[in-house]
């Protein structure tokens, strides 16, 4: 019997699923949030039995079957959409776009931050594309940050690097990965690596941070993982796109305006 094209197609899916080409296989789905639950304000609506979102700090509204961030001068915290969850290894893919600058003062900016705040204030991973946010430097980053309760930091490393060439109004699709103590962090032709044994903690959040241009996130996913086995032979050519960066300590002082 010849197979038909549905069995080829999940055949090649399963293929591509093991090719070796990232560091993590998906394991369970924690969560699928495509932006159906009303969400807003301090109390967390419901997406399964296991997961919840709340977008706080900053303006959400739908807009399209997406989830669109503004912000405005005298909000505080620029905005945030947060998810709980309680993986050790996990892949998070969001997909959104970033708004245009429409004046002066607005940056555009995303970030996927992993906590444990059981442990410490502060994440255990940031994994940002940062086009113009002088919080922290341009670029593809990965850092850590630990702080005591006053916020005062015990630790803050800048795990990683890279250039960051965007453009507003398309959609794009990032991808974070962390396995035991390393974590691959992809967009585009992007790519952001770190390996550090302050990663390899259970995480018990995801968060998204924006700019204060408006952003919008379309699709949020979050797996269990385990550590692809063929991630040994396949991490010099999934690394060849990225400048060589040795982590250092990381001391920003962010631009007075």
């Amino acid at each position: 019997m010849r197979p038909t094209k549905l069995l080829i197609f999940v055949h090649l899916l399963v293929a591509l699923s093991l090719s070796g080409a990232d560091l993590a296989v998906k394991d369970k789905l924690l969560f699928d949030d495509d932006g159906s639950v009303p969400r807003g304000g301090k109390k967390p609506s419901q997406i399964n039995e296991a997961a919840k979102v709340r977008a706080w700090a900053g303006k959400w509204e739908k807009r399209d079957g997406a989830w669109r961030s503004t912000w405005e001068k005298g909000m505080g915290h620029t905005p945030v959409m947060a998810y709980d969850v309680s993986a050790r290894d996990l892949v998070v893919e969001v997909t959104f776009r970033y708004g245009p600058l429409l004046r002066e003062g607005q940056h555009q900016c995303f970030r996927i931050t992993l906590d444990n705040r059981d442990l410490y204030t502060g994440h255990v991973l940031s994994a940002w594309a940062n086009p113009n946010n002088d919080f922290i430097e341009t670029g593809f980053l990965l850092q850590h940050i630990h702080k005591r309760t006053d916020k005062s930091i015990v630790s803050d490393i800048l795990l990683d690097r890279q250039e960051l060439k965007i453009e507003p109004g398309i959609w794009v699709t990032a991808w974070l990965e962390v396995v035991g103590d390393e974590a691959l962090f992809q967009m585009g032709d992007h790519v952001a690596y770190a390996r550090h044994k302050k990663l390899d903690v259970e995480k018990l959040k995801v968060a998204l941070t924006l700019g204060t241009t408006w952003h919008e996130v379309k699709r949020v996913r979050v797996w269990s993982a385990k550590r692809n086995p063929d991630w040994g032979a396949s991490r010099s050519e999934a690394l060849s796109r990225r400048k060589s960066f040795k982590p250092k300590p990381h001391n920003h002082h962010r631009s007075k305006k």
